[in-house]
């Protein structure tokens, strides 16, 4: 069975797609290790836990969602496609304007941190030493 759904890929705009509802197939496009998280009642976001860590998607609260995902409706314990009052409201929710400058924030610090964290790789100098000097 095909549902209806969105995917979020990272630096793109979101996409409507109709895909087959199988957890086999969702896995190739997001990744191996699924997590969900309840959007509202009716609605999950499906996403990779062991997505790349610099790989920024999307802000979701003040959390930042890694790689690809995708939102997909539920209803009795299972996959069914989004209504489209549910796509009207997590594309807007989604759209890549609204996240840019948020995402772009994250990543320099990110970047910095992990530049911080190669480059200096510092031991505690005695106060001797520095008088030495």
């Amino acid at each position: 069975m095909k549902v209806k759904g969105l995917l979020v890929i990272p630096g793109q705009k979101v996409q409507k797609v109709r895909i087959p509802s199988n957890l086999k197939f969702i896995r190739r496009i997001v990744g191996k290790n699924l997590m969900r998280i309840t959007l509202d009642e009716d609605t999950i976001l499906l996403f990779d836990k062991n997505a790349k860590k610099d790989d920024f998607n999307r802000v979701l609260g003040s959390h930042i969602i890694n790689g690809t995902f995708f939102i997909i409706g539920v209803k009795n314990k299972h996959r069914v496609s989004l209504k489209r009052k549910a796509i009207r409201k997590y594309t807007n929710m989604f759209k890549l304007e609204k996240h840019t400058k948020r995402i772009n924030q994250y990543k320099e610090e990110y970047l910095i941190k992990k530049f911080i964290g190669d480059v200096i790789n510092y031991e505690p100098i005695e106060q001797e030493e520095l008088k030495a000097a």
